[in-house]
């Protein structure tokens, strides 16, 4: 379980994240939504451990992050929005060198069921640099992923991808929720939302503004696009959802 209490997040004198307190629990998954620049990626650091708080604190499973970063990060699985692979290296060699430099020696089974849940067996001796978008954004999955963690974190996993490729990844997905694992994503695609969500938490303006059910949120985003009238983007996001 993860707890945050009033954390914030700012940058010289800018508030990108206003404070922040909730819950998440164990098994969870839920699906970031929201328009550019409201605050996803940000929060989605801080419970990475990749950002400190500029005010408030986040526990896991009751002991402060800060006394408990390094033991922290092995059970956290992080996937930034950007690719970041040595693209000069096969996916073979960037797994090898992945396995060397994790703070938690990789669960060879795990691997193996990822390897071949995502299809990488079919490109595995392929240099990085000579593959799709869709191949890359596996690779990327696989080498965030290696240590089997128990939060798994994305930032738009699936963004500019094959259908093909998406599925694959949307299967490995839910399999880690099927295992109980915390699943929190970002992502602007309502189908994969759907596939995956427990519950949507909704950003605006530097905050989540709702943590709901799929039902729920149904039912209040009449009311959410009249509190947000100016919010353009946040009501194009609420109108595609049915």
């Amino acid at each position: 379980m993860i707890h945050l209490e009033q954390v914030s997040k700012t940058y010289k004198s800018k508030t990108v994240l206003h404070p922040v307190s909730m819950t998440i629990e164990q098994g969870k998954s839920i699906g970031i939504i929201g328009p550019n620049g409201a605050g996803k990626s940000t929060f989605l650091k801080l419970v990475a451990s990749l950002e400190k708080p500029s005010s408030g604190s986040l526990s896991f499973n009751g002991v402060p992050y800060s006394k408990n970063v390094k033991s922290l990060r092995k059970r956290i699985g992080y996937i930034p929005q950007d690719i970041a692979l040595y693209e000069e290296l096969t996916v073979k060699e960037q797994v090898a060198f992945w396995k060397r430099v994790s703070l938690e020696k990789p669960d060879p089974s795990f691997l193996k069921q990822m390897i071949r849940t995502l299809r990488l067996d079919e490109v595995y001796k392929q240099r990085v640099d000579r593959l799709s978008g869709g191949w890359r954004r596996k690779v990327n999955l696989l080498v965030g992923f290696m240590n089997n963690p128990s939060i798994c974190l994305l930032d738009e996993p699936t963004a500019g991808i094959d259908l093909a490729a998406k599925e694959d990844i949307l299967l490995w997905l839910q399999s880690l929720h099927d295992q109980g694992k915390t699943l929190l994503y970002i992502s602007h695609d309502w189908y994969e939302l759907d596939q995956l969500s427990d519950e949507y938490l909704l950003f605006a303006k530097g905050r989540p503004i709702v943590r709901a059910s799929r039902e729920e949120l149904l039912r209040e985003k009449d009311s959410i696009i009249e509190q947000y009238p100016e919010e353009k983007e946040l009501q194009n996001i609420l109108r595609f959802f049915n």
